[in-house]
């Protein structure tokens, strides 16, 4: 849809309020309303705040783009939110990738030390295989913190899934089934900062007791994690409005 030369994608869902966002890295803009609301409304929503969207659009056209991965040896590759470089070896065994530092970058409010993301692989010099190892270490690593962390937020909100998945996704950090109970959250959280990964789980298993982003959905997550603005901003990387 368009309005006043923006266009913008426009989904209903069951929220309160017409939310707004322009999205990295190419200033997409989507647009979230109740059912209720008429297009019309919507459109001179967007168009009263159309000079903000193109201000917003430049600055995320300004930054630099992300170079394209090469998958060769001193590449660095974010991991808990922190830069690991890549080192790359001949495997003498079982080929596979495993991100290593001086401690245990979870529990750690600093950037490790000594970081590299070490791989062993048949062909060092294959791109392909590289990434594959990294791409299956990055699963492993996500796998296992989300083991941990969905039982104890199941525990706090006294919720219970019935199925965890880990899916490669483009515009979301997870997804909730309600009615089945069924979660899934996106491969690319495991490269956050934990305080990122923490709010993502609240965030969907909140949906078990509030499936709409509503103020009573607000209030359990501002029960459980005060700063949650503040997480869910740095980790989108986009501009959010509501009206």
């Amino acid at each position: 849809m368009t309005s006043a030369g923006i266009e913008y994608e426009l989904t209903r869902k069951r929220v309160k309020n017409v939310n707004l966002r322009i999205h990295t890295p190419d200033g997409r803009v989507t647009v979230s309303a109740p059912r209720r609301t008429s297009e019309a409304f919507i459109a001179e929503f967007v168009a009263a705040k159309a000079p903000w969207i193109r201000k917003q659009q430049a600055r995320i056209a300004a930054m630099p783009p992300r170079p394209e991965l090469t998958y060769t040896h001193g590449e660095e590759h974010p991991f808990l939110g922190h830069p690991y470089p890549l080192e790359i070896h001949a495997s003498a065994g079982r080929p596979g990738a495993e991100f290593q530092s001086e401690f245990q970058a979870e529990a750690a409010t600093e950037p490790p030390e000594e970081p590299r993301l070490v791989v062993h692989a048949r062909d060092p010099r294959d791109p392909a295989e590289i990434k594959r190892h990294i791409d299956r270490a990055y699963r492993r690593e996500l796998q296992q913190r989300l083991d941990v962390l969905v039982p104890e937020w199941e525990q706090r909100l006294g919720v219970k899934t019935t199925k965890i998945r880990i899916r490669a996704m483009k515009r979301k950090w997870g997804a909730c089934r309600t009615r089945s109970g069924d979660v899934v959250f996106n491969l690319e959280l495991v490269k956050q900062p934990s305080s990122a990964m923490d709010y993502v789980v609240l965030h969907e298993l909140a949906h078990l007791i509030e499936p709409s982003h509503g103020a009573r959905f607000q209030a359990i997550l501002t029960e459980h994690m005060p700063d949650w603005r503040a997480v869910e901003t740095a980790l989108n990387g986009r501009v959010t409005t509501r009206g």
